[in-house]
């Protein structure tokens, strides 16, 4: 789990109503009494000028004018006030709710149905009601209305609201669709089925009748598409969301706030540099918004363009000097940039706050604190500090199971699961055998590990009787009485420096293949992390290792990134983590960038060259280099010996940031060639 930053999205001035655009039940110009066919006067009810009166104050509220609309009610009334006229009665029910007193809507309109149960009478009627919070009422009244008059699609849109308030998403998106049905072209309906399809689960079908009906929008539906954009990103639907901020944007070119929230969406999608040229755009177009400021400097950083990350962080925090989100974005990028002191500054200026270190930009402070302070070498504050995360990822198994305080267990097992990367579980595995000297345990880890622990060396038997790996998708065994994470191992245990090494993962030998030297090589890590293409490696760029004579070079890349390899390489077959292991046993070498290759390489105690980043993880920071010289890069790890890392040692620019280190890999390789040639490579390697 890498330093946590956090993005954000901009509102919109756009008032929106309950169900996510400004519609209210309407208002008619003309009174409407057949409550089945909406045409003709039923002149037995009405005063002599019931009818007209209440059609001109419709007129008037419809216009806005309230008070002038109510006094011509009230006029109507008092001219005959023995007759009470069902549209008068309707009219002031509108014009109560129009005033913000659906209580008393509700009675005048109420009134009004008992006199003539007419279809736009129980629409008022259902919308006083559900803004009154009376819901299942509202929804009543309103398939009433339906019903009374199934071609009227405001009676529809009007039900399909209540339904959604009550969460019946299905029966709103079709009370929607029969309304669009009604109203082709009304462009709100459109946007309010698509609301209802989302919270429905059906994202695709709204996301791709909105960018159908793209032409038909106007300025004035930003609002509300920004609203379903943020639904969309709400339930993990980014492309959604982008599609739908890329119309926002058309409609509002020169608006800032558009063009910054559809740099976020981007950036949720990982297109980097399309997020950079909206977010710049944005911040070009309104250079005083913090929170702009802020996703550029995230996305700079995503990009490898430190300086120019940090620039963009600190004109956020002058902005919004008082916003902690963006005070832990900005130490971030100092704890990068290898200012090591102004970040934990920052990092504890925040937990320093009683509040803020107990909501979720306390918990990303506290981790980022603790991954500076293991990097620096105060592993029992830096441990400490690290349980944060559990704040942060989302919710394990074992939820309601206590957590585990190292202590033995005299009874009863741990549940002890891998919570991020196959990386972090192999890591941490070499924790296991001090963990069962003191509880058996239940271990739950990708399935694609399985097969691979069952080579881990036993030699006291306790992993063979005191752990049992957890099946797919069985349920938690009863005796589990207590829980720790993989990377909690180290704080539970109280272990402030690494274990002594010796290889734990030991897969079967491969056959000897020949004596040309075999080299895996893997370029990318998992293109979802936000942060990969600082860690990853473009292809090409590793073309020149291909001019070592004599070596033969084997693919353990997998992802999208190994149907384009750098130059001919045998590919390997895909499979779990045990097929993997079994190849690099037959490799002489592994060159990687900072993914589970290099952690099943370095358990395995195989040799491994590390290409890794400048302000990398803080597991690869000095002060987990080896004492001893090393033999072919910059430093060998503790963690494990048989790993050099060869490193970039400055914020170089993205396009330049990886010659140098390749550079010395291809000066390593022909060292390293000569050296196999005339002795044991095993002696060369560690």
């Amino acid at each position: 789990m890498g330093r946590q930053v956090r993005v954000g999205v901009l509102g919109h001035d756009v008032v929106l109503g309950q169900s996510g655009v400004a519609l209210r039940a309407p208002v008619w110009a003309m009174a409407r009494r057949d409550g089945n066919r909406g045409q003709g006067m039923d002149k037995r009810q009405a005063a002599p000028d019931g009818p007209d009166s209440a059609a001109r104050a419709m007129a008037l509220l419809e216009a806005g004018d309230r008070d002038g609309a109510l006094a011509l009610l009230h006029a109507a009334l008092s001219a005959r006030p023995a007759c009470r006229d069902a549209d008068v009665l309707h009219g002031m029910a509108c014009v109560a709710r129009a005033a913000g007193r659906p209580d008393l809507a509700i009675g005048l309109a109420g009134k009004a149905v008992a006199l003539l149960p007419a279809a736009h009478f129980h629409i008022t009627l259902g919308c006083a009601l559900r803004e009154q919070g009376h819901v299942e009422e509202a929804r009543a009244a309103l398939a009433v209305a339906v019903l009374r008059e199934p071609r009227d699609a405001r009676a529809h849109a009007a039900l399909a609201g209540a339904l959604g308030e009550l969460g019946r998403w299905a029966e709103a998106e079709a009370s929607l669709r029969a309304a669009r049905a009604l109203c082709p072209g009304d462009m709100a309906l459109l946007l309010e089925w698509a609301r209802a399809c989302i919270h429905g689960g059906d994202h695709a079908a709204a996301t791709a009748e909105i960018v159908a009906g793209a032409d038909r929008f106007a300025p004035d539906h930003a609002g509300a598409l920004h609203g379903l954009a943020t639904l969309l990103a709400d339930r993990g639907q980014p492309a959604g969301a982008e599609a739908l901020y890329r119309q926002i944007v058309r409609l509002l070119p020169d608006d800032g706030a558009a063009w910054a929230n559809h740099g976020a969406a981007l950036f949720a999608l990982n297109r980097h540099e399309d997020a950079r040229v909206a977010l710049e755009h944005a911040a070009a177009l309104a250079p005083g918004v913090a929170e702009t400021q802020n996703n550029l400097g995230l996305v700079l950083m995503a990009l490898g363009h430190l300086p120019q990350a940090r620039t963009a962080l600190e004109r956020a925090r002058i902005l919004a000097p008082g916003d902690a989100r963006i005070a832990v974005n900005a130490a971030t990028i100092l704890d990068e940039l290898a200012e090591g002191d102004a970040a934990e500054a920052l990092y504890r200026a925040v937990l320093r706050d009683p509040i803020l270190a107990r909501e979720a930009e306390g918990a990303r402070a506290q981790f980022n604190l603790g991954t500076l302070l293991l990097a620096r070498g105060a592993y029992a504050e830096g441990w400490r500090h690290l349980e944060a995360r559990s704040r942060l990822l989302p919710p394990m198994r074992g939820q309601g199971v206590a957590e585990w305080d190292g202590a033995s267990l005299p009874r009863g097992r741990v549940l002890l699961y891998a919570e991020q990367g196959l990386g972090d579980a192999i890591q941490f595995l070499r924790y296991l055998p001090d963990c069962l000297r003191r509880a058996s345990v239940v271990l739950d880890v990708p399935h694609s590990l399985h097969r691979l622990l069952q080579t881990m060396p036993d030699p006291d038997g306790q992993i063979a009787t005191r752990c049992t790996v957890l099946p797919p998708g069985d349920p938690l065994p009863d005796d589990v009485v207590a829980r720790c994470g993989l990377i909690s191992l180290p704080h539970r245990l109280g272990m402030t420096d690494i274990p002594p090494f010796a290889p734990y993962l030991l897969p079967a030998p491969a056959p000897d293949l020949g004596e040309r030297p075999r080299v895996g090589l893997c370029w990318a890590g998992n293109p979802s992390f936000r942060f990969d293409r600082r860690r990853s490696i473009p292809a090409h760029r590793l073309a020149p290792l291909a001019d070592v004579p004599g070596l033969f070079f084997v693919s353990l890349q997998h992802g999208p990134a190994a149907a384009a390899p750098p130059f001919a390489l045998e590919r390997s077959a895909e499979g779990d983590m045990l097929d993997t292991a079994r190849i690099v046993a037959g490799l002489d070498l592994v060159i990687t960038v900072d993914t589970a290759i290099a952690h099943l390489a370095g358990a395995m105690g195989r040799p491994v060259w590390l290409l890794n980043r400048f302000g990398g993880d803080w597991r690869w920071s000095a002060t987990f280099d080896r004492a001893e010289p090393p033999r072919w890069g910059d430093r060998g790890s503790r963690w494990y010996p048989s790993l050099e890392q060869f490193r970039q040692h400055q914020p170089d620019d993205p396009d330049t940031a990886w010659a140098a280190p390749i550079e010395a890999v291809h000066a390593a390789l022909l060292r390293w060639r000569v050296g196999f040639a005339t002795g044991p490579l095993a002696d060369k390697s560690a």
